[in-house]
């Protein structure tokens, strides 16, 4: 008997349960080794590795990551997640993610999300020009 391949949905689920478990080879695993690209509101990544040394520095403030909906269309899936953080145990980020994956690993990640409570955390940053929130680039097409 053969494994069945995991569809889009599937890889990118994968990472997200990854991530908020702070299985972090996992989570890379899931992400592809070439023309990988992260856009978010506070960074953006070219590699892969990159991204993951960031989630391991950033992510250890993260208790919960929930799914609320998600959505596949072909190699394209979006999610809407809440995101718990150690910062207040009322405060909730509620981020929407869209992901392409490409030969069985995610190629593109964009997430979406009010940054406010992360750019709080360094002091004497507040004179830099915010970070748009959205950074659509308009190149994925559906």
């Amino acid at each position: 008997m053969s494994a069945t391949a995991l569809t889009s949905r599937e890889i990118v689920e994968r990472y997200i349960d990854a991530v908020a478990r702070f299985d972090y080879a996992t989570a890379r695993a899931c992400l592809a080794d070439e023309d990988f690209t992260y856009a978010g509101p506070i960074s953006t990544f070219h590699s892969a590795d990159a991204l993951v040394q960031y989630l391991q520095l950033v992510t250890p403030i993260v208790q919960r990551i929930e799914i609320q909906k998600g959505f596949e269309a072909g190699e394209d899936v979006a999610h809407f997640l809440v995101v718990g953080t150690q910062l207040s145990e009322k405060l909730a980020v509620h981020v929407a993610q869209w992901a392409h994956v490409r030969d069985g690993r995610i190629d593109r990640l964009e997430l979406v999300f009010d940054a406010h409570w992360y750019r709080s955390l360094f002091p004497g940053e507040e004179d830099q020009a915010p970070r748009p929130i959205t950074h659509i680039q308009g190149h994925w097409q559906g």
